[in-house]
This record gives C-alpha cells, sequence and structure tokens, in this order.
C-alpha cells in the first residue's frame, strides 16, 4: 500500500507507551508510514519502536545533551518520503476521523496545516473543562490568523514546513506556536473542533494545575514577548 502520509512521533524514554501507540496507530491509520526519530532513550524505546514502525531514527547529539523536542520532530520529518507530515506525540492518539479530515483539508491547496481539539485522558469534569477552554482559545487564535496548534497531534505540507525551517529547534517550549504562526504565512491553518487528540495527563498529574499554570504562563509570556524560552526545562516523557 502506498503511504499517503508520514506520522512522526518523537520519543525520550518512552518505553512504557510507544509500543501500544504504533499498534493503534498502525489500527487507526494503516495509509500512514510510521517514524519514530528518538533522543537516545536509555530505556528499551528505540529496540521497541523497531519492531512496529517503518522507520527509526535516533538524534546525532552530544547523548549528554537533552535536545529540545522540536530538534527531534525536524529530524523525524527529514526522513518522511511523502508530502504530509503528521508530528504525534508519544502518549497522544487521534481520533481515525482525524485522518480522513486532514486529507481532506489537504486538497484545498491554499491549506499547509491541521490540527484538533487537544485533551487529556482519565481526568475529572473540571479539568477536562479548562482544557477545552484553552481548546477555545486555539480556536479564536485561528480564527484571527494567528493560529496555536499545539504540537501533540498536528499536520502539515511537507514543502511548506521545510520552507519556513521546521520546528525552532533552539526553543524549549512554544516551538509549536512559533511554527504554526509562520507557516501560515505560506496558507492557511485549519483547526478542526470537531475532532479529538487524545493525550496522557502525567504532566496534570505530576506539576497540579498550579505547577502546570505557571508553567504554561511564563512560557507563553516569554513567547508573546518574543523571547525564546532557553531555559525551560521541558522533559519528553513528562
Amino acid at each position: 500500500m502506498k503511504k499517503k502520509f508520514s506520522i512522526i512521533i518523537p520519543t525520550l524514554n518512552e518505553e512504557k507507551n510507544i509500543g501500544e501507540q504504533l499498534k493503534l496507530l498502525r489500527k487507526l491509520a494503516p495509509e500512514a508510514e510510521l517514524i519514530v526519530s528518538d533522543g537516545r532513550s536509555t530505556d528499551n524505546t528505540r529496540s521497541i519502536a523497531k519492531k512496529l514502525a517503518d522507520h527509526v531514527v535516533t538524534e546525532g547529539a552530544d547523548p549528554g545533551r537533552r535536545k529540545s523536542i522540536g530538534a527531534g520532530r525536524n529530524h523525524g520529518a527529514r526522513a518522511a518520503t511523502t508530502d504530509v507530515l503528521v508530528f504525534c506525540d508519544a502518549d497522544t492518539v487521534p481520533q481515525k476521523k482525524f485522518f480522513s479530515n486532514m486529507l481532506k483539508a489537504f486538497k484545498d491547496y491554499p491549506v499547509v496545516g491541521y490540527g484538533c481539539k487537544v485533551l487529556p485522558r482519565d481526568v475529572g469534569f473540571m479539568s477536562n473543562a479548562i482544557f477545552e477552554l484553552l481548546n477555545l482559545l486555539v480556536f479564536a487564535s485561528s480564527v484571527i490568523n494567528r493560529p496555536t496548534i499545539s504540537g501533540n497531534c498536528v499536520a502539515y505540507r511537507k514543502k511548506a514546513f521545510f520552507e519556513v525551517g521546521g520546528f525552532d529547534a533552539e526553543m524549549q517550549a512554544s516551538e509549536d506556536q512559533d511554527l504554526c504562526i509562520r507557516i501560515s504565512r505560506k496558507g492557511r491553518v485549519v483547526y478542526d473542533p470537531h475532532t479529538v487528540a487524545w493525550t496522557s495527563s502525567r504532566r496534570l498529574k505530576q506539576m497540579g494545575w498550579l505547577g502546570l499554570a505557571l508553567d504554561w504562563g511564563r512560557t507563553t509570556l516569554n513567547f508573546v514577548f518574543g523571547r525564546k524560552n532557553r531555559r525551560y526545562a521541558i522533559v519528553r516523557e513528562v
């Protein structure tokens, strides 16, 4: 079967998640090329991925230096053989209709990007309501043509992605917002509020709402004022 799009999964010590995720993605999107871009995991992530993915690439950085998740996504994108790149975090799986809706959106050539709602699994009503509000803000950003779609699950036309230089590998956070705004100058970015990508609530459970809010607030303010978030210690497996 000819592959219609590539799904790029950046990983770092994701042995607990990567096997199940790759099996689910293969079932949901058999027409996809599955690429795992690993940041030199010290667990069994790569060995598990090699059994299930089409390609497993490893970042060529100094093993002692942790690179950004944007760098990992870029590295995986360079291995893709299709014209559409889907970036999906190792703890995130979209609904099946994400892929058909995405391909339909990309038939309209001015469209260069496609994203959907991101909601956490296994959280209470109030936590879910807060995430719904955050998704509403993302929808509003797309309406005013300054889209800030999350990198948890997003698709871009490969040509436009490389024309704008991909993700800013120096940014440790807000790299997804930065790319989304830059690529929107090449064409339209579609946000689909009727499709959901389900993601892990592990960061919320570890940091709590107060810690997560302060985290997001600091990085968002840095992004708004044009400061790269080099000091933000994002840990991929958290």
